[in-house]
């Protein structure tokens, strides 16, 4: 059986944590990171890989999910010095189920699209 394709995942906390490890339970790699190096260390002792960066990640992974609390968080996630779009492979997948302003949804969707990456948005409510 082939292996399964890497996973990578920033944001690992009430919801972005038990996410990677559904991810890891059926047998994907998953490659992490997260603000709060604490919020990896369960995951990493179950198999994840944990990376210094949203930049590592996108470096490893070519579909990648993010689960960030704001706005804000999403921004420098994507574009800022260690953003995932520093390093983005053309052809990755990107997958936002943060719950934020859809403005900001459509601009990391054209920044996304500018390094031939696709972006979609997946917000998470309740």
């Amino acid at each position: 059986m082939a292996s399964k394709t890497p996973v990578g995942f920033v944001g690992l906390g009430n919801m972005g944590s038990p996410m990677a490890k559904n991810l890891l339970k059926n047998g994907y790699p998953v490659i992490a990171t997260d603000v709060f190096p604490e919020s990896c260390k369960e995951l990493q002792d179950i198999g994840a890989q944990v990376v210094d960066s949203p930049a590592d990640v996108a470096e490893k992974a070519d579909r990648i999910l993010t689960m960030l609390p704001s706005s804000p968080n999403v921004i420098e996630v994507y574009t800022g010095p260690n953003g995932i779009l520093k390093k983005v492979k053309k052809g990755t997948l990107l997958i936002d189920s943060s719950t934020i302003d859809p403005a900001v949804s459509r601009e990391m969707a054209v920044a996304a699209e500018k390094m031939g990456a696709v972006f979609m948005d997946a917000p998470v409510s309740g």
